[in-house]
């Protein structure tokens, strides 16, 4: 990959520019990397007068400043962000503790989301998690609701007022602002989905960001952002239910690090990476439910190193440009690799990818999809490699339906994928030949040498992984808006529970789950692309 290096230095606690140098010395520098969405390592401890060297390896930009605002990496670039590929080294020539943040994806108190602190000289810490005030997550409901605009000019200003329990209710309106969410158990609502919108106009970053456990937000649209429509992070207990993410610059629908939770009745659409994913959780406890991922440039789904317990059920993923579903292992995000995940009776159509690509997953359970004109495979298990080679291993693909696979409809590649098995599903062709006969779930296995070109395909796909955001074209400003969503039953008027344990209360039958009846076209109903 291609990386334009920036080393420049700043002396911490308000030294200013200590000057610039190229990136071949960095024997006194130690390295933060900058992943999505974390630091690595959160703390760093380091001499008098040494280095911290920020190096973006994510997929999408990051930066890095300081909650006293005596050091940022926006103050030695020039500019808000620090690119994929990029690094900052920055030097602190004074004792103390430094808090740190990446504005696009943590609090600027240092407390939540991506934040980090470098400890720097002979000085007393004790890690300490908040601070400010602080709530506790409630189960119930406070009966008490913050109307906007009616009491509250702004979404934020609502929001801030909230105590757990409290219903914020958004009257039909477009509202260009980002919202920012910090206190638990707040339920965010919109009067009318498709007319309750918030707008980012192609300049903010993200729509609504959580940082507060057991926060819900229901039936509203967040489009034209940066990055992400909606984006839950650092959270345990969270709900996004009958929610709408269009023409977003990164993620429509984002959860990381997070879980018991619970995503349903969700539209994902044009986006750049993917309508949805879920990321760097495990176990995950959570649940997607009747979504909707479509007309994204990458993936309908996808979820790196998300696992345990996690379940993409009676959804649709279609007119993707990558795959529909994609769980995938990377290293560079926590608790790799992927494994342990209820892929089970999805509609997945017309994707230019693969229907369901497995990039390096284990133990995963896929099963009764209706998959209909992949541009590549049907159903794909293969060996990624990333810092580590991961196989895909003791998957189970079972009882799905498989048709007009551009590729073949069953494929398995890669040195060390074992352990899979296929039975019951209906399909014309598989690579390797004789798949589902050598490697059948209700008999014996024979060793198989699988399609080795995947390999291959899988290493350009980490590249394309990891493509700075600024080389997408701007196409996915322009997708056609979708057709009116469905409401959340009851609207404004429906019961308030604040999700302190949705995965646990979901009602969950995957065993009653069959394979869907496909559509007559794959895109009835819905907005077609400009």
């Amino acid at each position: 990959m291609h990386r334009i290096g920036i080393l420049l230095s700043v002396v911490a606690a308000g030294g200013g520019l200590a000057g610039c140098g190229k990136p071949e010395d960095l024997s006194d520098s130690s390295f933060v990397t900058m992943a999505d969405n974390t630091f690595s390592p959160t703390l760093m401890k380091i001499p008098v007068g040494g280095h911290v060297h920020f190096r973006n390896l994510g997929g999408i930009i990051h930066n890095a400043i300081a909650v006293d605002t005596s050091w940022s990496t926006t103050k030695v670039t020039g500019r808000q962000d620090v690119r994929v590929g990029e690094w900052v080294d920055i030097e602190f020539d004074k004792p103390g503790v430094y808090h740190y943040y990446c504005s696009f994806h943590g609090t600027a108190d240092g407390t939540k989301g991506m934040v980090g602190t470098v400890v720097v000289g002979d000085v007393e810490y004790q890690p300490s998690s908040a601070k400010g005030g602080h709530h506790e997550p409630v189960a119930t409901a406070s009966g008490r609701t913050l109307a906007v605009p009616s009491e509250y000019s702004t979404i934020q200003a609502a929001v801030d007022a909230a105590l757990p329990g409290d219903l914020v209710l958004v009257d039909r309106g477009v509202y260009h602002e980002e919202v920012v969410i910090t206190t638990p158990s707040v339920t965010l609502r919109g009067v009318d989905r498709n007319e309750t919108i918030l707008d980012g106009e192609f300049t903010r970053a993200n729509g609504v960001t959580v940082f507060g456990n057991a926060v819900a937000v229901e039936n509203l649209t967040a489009r034209h952002y940066t990055l992400n429509g909606f984006f839950w992070t650092g959270v345990t207990g969270y709900r996004g239910s009958y929610i709408s993410a269009i023409n977003n610059g990164d993620y429509g629908i984002y959860a990381f690090d997070s879980y018991n939770g619970v995503l349903d009745h969700s539209l994902g659409a044009g986006s750049p990476d993917a309508g949805f994913y879920v990321g760097g959780c495990y176990p995950c406890k959570t649940i997607l439910d009747s979504v909707i991922g479509e007309r994204n440039i990458g993936n309908g789904y996808s979820g790196t190193n998300s696992s345990g317990e996690l379940y993409i059920i009676n959804s649709i993923w279609r007119d993707n440009d990558g795959p529909g579903v994609a769980p995938n292992t990377f290293d560079v995000e926590p608790h790799p690799p992927q494994r342990e995940n209820v892929i089970v009776g999805n509609l997945i159509l017309d994707n230019k990818g693969s229907g369901i690509s497995a990039v390096g997953g284990s133990r995963n359970l896929i099963a009764r999809n209706y998959i209909r004109g992949s541009g590549a495979n049907g159903i794909h298990l293969f060996t990624t490699k990333d810092r580590n080679v991961y196989p895909s291993i003791d998957n189970v693909v079972r009882d799905n339906v498989i048709i007009g696979s551009r590729r073949a409809d069953l494929a398995l590649s890669g040195l060390g994928s074992q352990g899979n098995c296929f039975s019951g599903n209906r399909y014309r062709s598989t690579l390797p030949w004789g798949l589902e006969v050598l490697q059948s779930c209700d008999g014996p296995r024979m060793a198989v040498v699988g399609d080795p070109t995947a390999y291959f395909a899988s290493v350009a796909g980490r590249a394309a992984f990891f493509r700075p955001r600024e080389k997408f074209d701007d196409g996915w400003k322009d997708f056609a808006t979708p057709a009116p969503q469905p409401q959340l039953p009851g609207g404004a008027n429906a019961p308030v529970v604040p999700p302190l344990d949705p995965f646990g209360t979901y009602p969950l039958n995957v065993d009653a789950i069959a394979v869907p009846t496909p559509p007559s076209t794959s895109l009835a109903g819905a907005g077609g692309r400009d």
